[in-house]
């Protein structure tokens, strides 16, 4: 995690700000963005459906996938059209889908839930206080080479780090991943289904935010390139305090985390000077670190119920399908950012609110309540589910039908006019 804190500053933090600064609007981000995640998702729900592809040759794939991720970041700042970028972007967020779910996996069959939580802290904390040279090492460049260059120079150099993470993880132990047991069906399905539609709304409303909040940043309020690229680094600062902060903390104090969270839209929105930005991104920082810890150490406490294997893939998941629900808000609301940042803060509104009534650990209503809400979330959207897939089959059962009827009455029409034709009339 300390080279993956140095590559992610060096590359991924600053990518919006290329695209910025390359004259992309919130819009021909969103696309790109867009593309890229509906991929990823859809390997997502693959790897759902045959969990089974992920535990054979668990190291090959990893460190395949690890190596491939971090070598695309080259070629992807040496174009400048939208189509190319969003196919390296695409390989990228590919890669990143079987690193994440096989990551998780590691962690899960290594350690209890009390080893799950530590294991899960230290790596934010090493992640992020090396990120504070990568972004030290980001604003110089950004700051002080030419134009031309420093893009090009900033992400090359964090990709060559970021392959030294994969050099690292060559030496792990995988073999107990070998053939992990894939429960046949979820126990408790109404909890993940309640724990991740939480996860869900707050990593959307988190990734809309990270879309919009840049190019407002630079496009409306008129900050540097190397102002936005110190946010970066007052988040990786208030990530490492948010984790020393949060890692041992009683779940149920998680709930300031998450209720906080809305405040952060609505300052960034409000707030007119560019500096001042940076305190709204610290605030947010430290909160957003406790409210995404809670979902991993939700996962880690129903492993049992959920299995290792789905608990893995169901958190690559979320990340991908939180990406792709976001970007379609950016494209088309594009540079109206009064509606972008209201989408925001209603997003985030729904994510409080799920956790606040449905997941027990969090939730503001008696434990019995919030279970009793979770079931029926859980019951009324699996009917809701239900009663669309039988209307789909039967509008496409009917639209068959039409076709079938309507070609029907052109042959009818064809054979008409050629007997006319015959009869000479």
């Amino acid at each position: 995690m300390a080279f993956v804190g140095i590559y992610l500053a060096l590359t991924r933090n600053l990518l919006v700000i290329y695209l910025a600064s390359i004259e992309f609007d919130v819009g021909g981000i969103s696309l790109i963005t867009l593309i890229a995640t509906a991929i990823a998702s859809l390997v997502s729900i693959i790897l759902w459906r045959f969990p089974n592809l992920l535990t054979r040759r668990v190291k090959l794939k990893l460190l395949l996938f690890h190596a491939l991720e971090r070598v695309f970041w080259i070629p992807i700042v040496l174009v400048r059209d939208l189509v190319s970028i969003a196919i390296f972007y695409t390989v990228i967020s590919f890669s990143s889908t079987i690193i994440v779910s096989l990551m998780n996996l590691l962690i899960y069959l290594s350690f209890d839930e009390a080893g799950v939580r530590d294991v899960t802290a230290k790596r934010a904390i090493a992640g992020n206080l090396m990120s504070i040279i990568g972004s030290m090492a980001a604003i110089t460049t950004l700051a002080m080479l030419p134009e031309d260059l420093k893009f090009v120079i900033t992400f090359v150099m964090g990709s060559l780090i970021g392959l030294l993470a994969t050099l690292v993880l060559s030496i792990a132990d995988m073999r107990h991943l070998e053939g992990a047991e894939v429960p046949r069906k979820v126990e408790r399905p109404e909890q993940m289904f309640t724990i991740s539609s939480f996860l869900l709304a707050m990593l959307t409303s988190s990734n809309l935010l990270g879309i919009v909040w840049t190019p407002y940043l630079m496009g409306v309020l008129g900050a540097p390139d190397y102002l936005a690229a110190t946010m970066n680094f007052i988040s990786t600062i208030f990530g490492i305090v948010g984790s020393f902060f949060w890692a041992r903390r009683s779940l149920g104090s998680f709930r300031l985390a998450i209720g906080s969270l809305i405040l952060v839209p609505i300052a960034a929105f409000i707030t007119p000077i560019p500096t001042a930005h940076l305190g709204v991104m610290a605030f947010g920082s430290f909160m957003f670190t406790g409210a995404s810890f809670l979902g991993n150490f939700l996962f880690a406490r129903y492993l049992r119920e959920f299995g290792a294997v789905r608990s893995s893939i169901m958190l690559s998941m979320l990340a991908n399908l939180s990406q792709l629900l976001a970007t379609p808000f950016g494209m088309i609301f594009s540079q109206s950012y009064m509606l972008l940042f209201t989408s925001v803060i209603l997003i985030r509104l729904l994510s409080v609110a799920l956790a606040f009534l449905t997941v027990p650990e969090v939730a503001t209503v008696p434990e019995e309540v919030a279970r009793t809400y979770s079931q029926l979330i859980y019951a009324n959207s699996l009917m809701g589910y239900s009663y669309i897939l039988e209307t789909s089959k039967e509008v496409v059962a009917l639209t068959v039908r039409l076709l079938a009827l309507a070609m029907v009455l052109i042959l009818l029409y064809i054979l008409y006019k050629f007997i006319f034709f015959l009869a000479g009339v």
